[in-house]
């Protein structure tokens, strides 16, 4: 894992929200969906992809739990009624640069939550947020290499 404070950039995003433990299942779901809107439209090749999970697992039911699967699309980007937009903040992240094989994403949030603990940062309020820099589907060892996202209290 390899950490960097940065400043973020503020995304407007089309996106599925799904409830449900975080997971394949789950997530998987939301990102099939968002795929058949936004693949046609060329949002994949133009886009930033994100995951944004709304809740800690540890705190929220995982039945209860929120995961937006998103895709940057330009301001004032007309949606259907399956689709929501909305802007994710930018700001002061704690950005948890990661190579992962499909079943590390649980094992790649703890390192970068006991990352914070012994940081000295605190979290802040906004969500956090998988930037997907591949898509592990299309690479031949099925790596993935993502960015974990934590949003930190401004100082």
């Amino acid at each position: 894992m390899k950490t960097e404070i940065q400043e973020m950039p503020e995304y407007t995003v089309a996106y599925v929200r799904k409830i449900g433990a975080y997971g394949k299942e789950t997530c998987g779901q939301a990102f099939d969906e968002l795929a058949r809107w936004a693949g046609p439209k060329g949002h994949f090749d133009r886009g930033v992809v994100l995951g944004v999970y709304w809740d800690d697992p540890k705190v929220t039911s995982p039945e209860n739990c929120r995961v937006d699967a998103c895709v940057s699309v330009p301001p004032g980007t007309v949606t259907d009624a399956q689709i929501g937009l909305q802007v994710i903040s930018g700001g002061s992240y704690a950005v948890c640069g990661f190579e992962l094989d499909s079943d590390g994403f649980p094992q790649a949030w703890n390192d970068a939550f006991a990352w914070l603990a012994g940081s000295g940062y605190e979290c802040d309020d906004r969500p956090c947020y998988e930037l997907y820099r591949n898509n592990g589907a299309e690479h031949p060892e099925g790596k993935w290499f993502v960015d974990i996202c934590i949003p930190l209290k401004r100082g």
